[in-house]
């Protein structure tokens, strides 16, 4: 079970990195849900599902990873969510939770990848942080604007 869990959480992680940008580009542009925030949703979903199937397989070691698979989930739900009713700063809340789980798929990376170095975990955090909340203050005026009445978006 292990072995299957960690396949197809590997193969996930490489599509939600994948389309994570892709995502997001697309859910501003249109305004609204679309395939590319489908696709990412459930494959971040798949990573935190094969996560919480691997965890309990070394649980002394990795306990702390269900707390963060669960909260990554969170982000991108939020996405997920904002992008569905667009209005508002709606925009805001695709651009954090989408952004923020493309954030801690970078991180996940960083720890398994560089776990003698632990300050080079907190690099995707700043860099992507630091630039969501730049773009949620400073935001196209694409995102801001209402649709016009009987406007194909």
């Amino acid at each position: 079970m292990r072995d299957i869990a960690l396949i197809l959480h590997v193969a996930a992680g490489i599509l939600a990195v994948l389309f994570g940008p892709l995502a997001i580009v697309l859910t501003l542009r249109r305004r609204g849900l679309n395939w590319a925030g489908e696709v990412y949703h459930w494959t971040i979903a798949l990573v935190c599902l094969t996560a919480l199937v691997m965890v309990p397989y070394d649980w002394g070691r990795l306990w702390y990873f269900w707390p963060i698979t669960i909260a990554s989930y969170l982000f991108v739900y939020l996405g997920q969510r904002s992008a569905e009713a667009p209005g508002g700063l709606w925009y805001r809340g695709v651009l954090r939770g989408y952004g923020g789980g493309w954030i801690a798929l970078w991180t996940a990376v960083a720890v398994v990848s560089l776990p003698q170095h632990p300050w080079t975990w907190a690099i995707p955090i700043v860099v992507g942080s630091t630039v969501i909340e730049w773009l949620c203050f400073n935001p196209s005026p694409a995102w801001t604007r209402e649709p016009q009445a009987g406007a194909a978006s």
